[in-house]
């Protein structure tokens, strides 16, 4: 599995995605635009330095036990359902199970806070599993004019306690909420449903504030290792400074350090399904899929490895799912890794989070692309 470290100023990435691809070319992106993220301070080929600001304290985060839960009705928040859609049952479920962690619920949520600069940022919403963590952060006291984007100048995400470790890296993608989620179908929309609509100039229109002129980072990580497991873990989350990006530019407009350490929940939610399938003609078998209500592990036998072509390895991959009522989300998985997981590349497996939450028991096959044949193939998992 590839262990690349970067911390980067990560909104250039989705400027480029939201500017340039459209419809399916948007869904496709998405599945493909994870950064893999350390400890560093460098982002790949460009670096910005700027002046260091008085460092704001670090803020402990733990997940305790749930108590009185009948009494609170759990809502994620927009950053949160931008990251990975769920129902108002699903929420509910999840954050029960103790598998979603709703901050702002807690009675010392104020104490969360991290403030800088007049900047004050908190944690909202994490949701886990043992591969994938997503996470969304407020920003209040921010603001942009209309058509600007606004992200941080740096974000490092890495997990365990010593960040020169390589154990402690993590895959992430990250940014500034802009209101725009896909449809079933894997097509940009607004959150609300409506279709998307351009400025003068042709620019998609985000939505970055809510209604109460607040803003949301979201961020999607998961393990590097696929024998790794991010349950009960603490996650390092830092950002600095805050400004705009355009294209490939940051402007800064205020510095400021939001330090948070946050322990993940620790209650597995994935379930491992025996399959014993071929995938399509390819030489490749799925033995089985460990799948949870946020993410998936595909785990193959190999006959034999196929030959590269430029950095794809060949591998299936499991881009959807078929519901037992019929309904198909062909477009369901939302980044990932994948990675031949012995040097006889006799086995290799395929990672991915869902870019909406689904119910396991109601999943009736996978809708597996093998790689760059292009070819769709279902495969049953339930009997």
């Amino acid at each position: 599995m590839s262990k690349k470290k970067k911390v980067f100023s990560e909104e250039v990435e989705l400027s480029e995605i939201v500017l340039e691809k459209t419809n399916q070319a948007f869904a496709m992106i998405r599945q493909e635009d994870i950064v893999h993220m350390g400890k560093t301070n460098t982002k790949g080929k460009r670096i910005y330095k700027m002046q260091a600001a008085a460092v704001a304290g670090i803020c402990i985060l733990t997940v305790s036990s749930i108590s009185v839960i009948a009494a609170i009705h759990h809502y994620w928040g927009r950053g949160m359902n931008g990251n990975i859609q769920a129902s108002d049952a699903q929420q509910q479920a999840l954050t029960e199970q103790n598998i979603a962690k709703v901050y702002r619920e807690e009675p010392d949520s104020s104490s969360l806070a991290v403030t800088d600069n007049g900047i004050t940022v908190k944690p909202d919403t994490v949701v886990v599993d043992e591969r994938f963590a997503y996470m969304s952060f407020s920003i209040s006291g921010y603001h942009v004019e209309d058509g600007t984007e606004p992200g941080f100048g740096m974000v490092t995400v890495y997990q365990g306690d010593n960040p020169e470790d390589e154990s402690s890296w993590v895959n992430m993608y990250g940014s500034m909420y802009d209101g725009i989620i896909p449809d079933e179908n894997g097509s940009p929309i607004y959150e609300d449903g409506s279709p998307l609509e351009s400025d003068e100039n042709g620019h998609l229109i985000s939505h970055y504030t809510d209604s109460n002129g607040d803003m949301e980072y979201i961020i999607q990580a998961s393990v590097v290792n696929e024998n790794d497991s991010l349950l009960g873990k603490t996650m390092h989350v830092s950002f600095q400074n805050l400004g705009t990006h355009s294209r490939a530019a940051f402007t800064l407009a205020v510095e400021g350090n939001w330090d948070f350490a946050i322990t993940l929940p620790d209650v597995s939610s994935s379930r491992t399904i025996t399959v014993g399938q071929k995938v399509g003609e390819t030489g490749f078998t799925l033995e089985t899929i460990d799948i949870s209500p946020i993410s998936m592990k595909a785990n193959y036998s190999v006959e034999e490895a196929p030959e590269e072509h430029e950095d794809d390895l060949g591998i299936p991959e499991v881009r959807g799912v078929v519901l037992k009522d019929g309904t198909r989300l062909p477009y369901l998985t939302n980044g990932g890794s994948m990675g031949y997981t012995d040097s006889s590349r006799k086995n290799a497996c395929h990672m991915a989070g869902y870019d909406r939450v689904i119910d396991v028991d109601e999943v009736a096959a996978l809708i597996v692309w093998t790689s760059y044949e292009n070819e769709k193939v279902e495969i049953p998992i339930s009997k």
